[in-house]
């Protein structure tokens, strides 16, 4: 990386601005003599584009410190495109070929000339701590540290002769939760190991899933990861109660945090953390868990702050030496089309845009992006971890094909509103509806019997309403929008864009208990792979339904019986094959690693 024409070669990037900026005598290129004035020529405004409220997974600030990220402008969005399906395709010659830091920077990283400008305006800005610039190795972000002496001054404006910035994530000072209220709590999550009392104990699900229960990951690299900002974590005391009553072979010290945001106990996504955590170490045994929080400002437990700690943590996991080869997301909310959508029908009912975006700030983890741009920028990332080698898994919701979670307030007149709208569109979510994540939606079984597996009634599904979608798809959703009966007016949804779920899995806690659970699942697989030399999978799209096309109901189980319809009079039906409420069904151990534990 470098932000002039010639970098000695012994300098980082942070060394080599840094002497500029101090006047190092060690730094006396031209080039970086005119560095030097223009940062000293640009004025001392302090404007700043806060999109939301995001941290990093390097150094974290100090507590009275403000962190700056300027996200450039992605260049190479089509060679980054074309690279991406090489490597996840199985027909393609470069399959598994997986990229290099470097290599990625030289298809999207800024160039010298924008880094530049960026860097020589952030540390302009008032307050500017010295030193503190980075910029990314994949060369897509550059970072700052502020003493925020003026906070309430901060507006959206990016001056007009900085035109490689996409936008600005702001992470302030670590901010205080309000306590999650019992309803809330109680319509998120049971307690943690609670479905076992309905019959669904890991023992019982590794065995319609025909996994042998003590099946174990043997290799010391097979890594696995769950991440979440806000109150994420999880309670050693009631994991340890889990491995005592339900997986004796879960081992706890391979659980571990990699930053120093442990959860906050009684937040609602410490719940979600337990929940992912206990998963996938069960599914995934043996296996390293990293459990990952990189911000915990309380606008990312709820609100629109999540999606910019989201791309915040997207942008810096790439870039790691060491990364896991699965990765799972429970969180999320509806898309930012979505919510879009719903505020747009909103106006044509008497509301405000204003109105309809408080009432919806004002509601829980349901519209919490700020743009289509910025679910955009985070779905590329989504394609730069998959360039590198890691499987990402998505709760599919628990919604159905509706809802974030479950119908508004209808106390209000936009609730009631609101809630109208709700069901005469599909309405998906994210992350899970980007084309580069694999879905994972829920499922239950028929009287509780294992062998009888149907849809869970939130399971979410539908399609995305701004991802086109791609061609690995293409023959499984034809043929079940073909011929399927009953399916929801064809205006209230869009059938040639990106369709989810992918597959399924128990999800009797919601589907933040299936996503981890596959997740786990696919750790295995990694797991066989490396121990017989062969590299992880990175994303697993194209090869999953290439498999199912070839042998149905081989790597997973079609479930027949559901419909994501919820409260509303029209949804999705399941059918046999692919279908929008459980994808290609439940995991078959024999046949994923028939299709997936080897390459031949």
């Amino acid at each position: 990386m470098v932000l002039a024409p010639t970098v000695p070669q012994t300098l980082s990037v942070v060394q080599y601005l840094g002497q500029i900026i101090l006047g190092d005598s060690a730094v006396s290129h031209p080039s970086q003599q005119r560095l030097k004035q223009n940062l000293k020529m640009v004025g001392s405004m302090f404007v700043l584009a806060m999109v939301g409220v995001a941290g990093l997974c390097s150094a974290a600030p100090a507590a009275s410190e403000v962190e700056i990220k300027a996200v450039l402008r992605l260049k190479g969005h089509q060679e980054l495109e074309t690279a991406f399906w090489s490597v996840s395709d199985p027909d393609s010659a470069d399959y598994l070929r997986f990229k290099s830091v470097s290599e990625i920077a030289s298809m999207i990283g800024g160039s010298d000339t924008e880094i530049h400008d960026v860097a020589a305006w952030l540390t302009s800005l008032d307050g500017y701590v010295s030193n503190s610039l980075s910029v990314s190795p994949l060369r897509d972000h550059v970072t700052a540290r502020f003493l925020p002496a003026r906070p309430e001054s901060f507006d959206h404006t990016v001056p007009s002769h900085i035109d490689g910035v996409e936008f600005v994530v702001r992470n302030d000072p670590l901010q205080h939760h309000r306590p999650t209220t019992s309803a809330e709590a109680a319509h998120r999550h049971r307690e943690v190991g609670a479905a076992a009392g309905m019959g669904y104990t890991i023992k019982a699900q590794k065995e319609a899933y025909g996994i042998p229960v003590d099946l174990e990951a043997t290799n010391d690299a097979t890594t696995q990861m769950v991440w979440g900002p806000g109150t994420f974590g999880y309670s050693k005391t009631q994991l340890f109660a889990f491995k005592e009553s339900q997986c004796p072979k879960l081992n706890m010290d391979k659980v571990v945090f990699d930053t120093a945001n442990h959860g906050v106990a009684g937040g609602d996504n410490f719940g979600e953390g337990n929940l992912d955590v206990s998963m996938i170490a069960s599914f995934g045994l043996n296996v390293t868990t990293i459990v990952s929080n990189t911000n915990t400002s309380s606008s990312t437990e709820e609100g629109d702050g999540f999606g910019a700690a989201l791309l915040d943590f997207l942008l810096e996991l790439p870039t790691r030496a060491t990364l896991p080869q699965v990765l799972s997301i429970s969180l999320g909310s509806l898309s930012a089309a979505s919510c879009e959508l719903l505020c747009t029908e909103a106006v044509k009912a008497g509301f405000t845009p204003a109105e309809c975006h408080t009432f919806m700030q004002a509601q829980r983890q349901v519209c919490m992006y700020i743009s289509e741009a910025q679910v955009q920028k985070i779905s590329m990332a989504f394609q730069v971890l998959g360039l590198r080698g890691v499987s990402v898994f998505g709760s599919s919701g628990d919604g159905g094909s509706h809802w974030s979670f479950e119908p508004f307030p209808s106390g209000s007149a936009i609730g009631k509103a609101l809630n109208k709208i709700g069901c005469e569109f599909q309405f998906p979510v994210f992350p899970t509806g980007s084309p580069y994540v694999t879905s994972v939606g829920g499922t239950e079984w028929a009287g509780g019997d294992g062998a009888h597996p149907v849809a869970w009634s939130g399971s979410g599904g539908g399609f995305a309403w701004q991802f086109p979608r791609d061609s690995h798809q293409d023959d499984a959703v034809s043929a079940y929008l073909q011929s399927t009966s009953g399916l929801p007016p064809s205006t209230s949804y869009n059938g040639s864009n990106r369709a989810y779920p992918d597959v399924s899995a128990i999800a009797v806690e919601g589907t933040s208990e299936s996503s981890p659970s596959v997740a786990g699942i696919f750790s295995l697989i990694m797991d066989h792979r490396l121990n017989s030399g062969l590299p992880p999978l990175g994303f697993i799209g194209p090869r999953l339904y290439k498999a199912m096309a070839a042998d149905p109901n081989g790597a997973f189980q079609s479930v027949t019986q559901g419909n994501t319809k919820t409260s509303c009079d029209s949804g999705f039906p399941a059918a046999a094959g692919w279908d929008p409420v459980t994808g290609w069904g439940r995991p078959q151990w024999a046949g994923l690693l028939k299709h997936f534990g080897s390459d031949t």
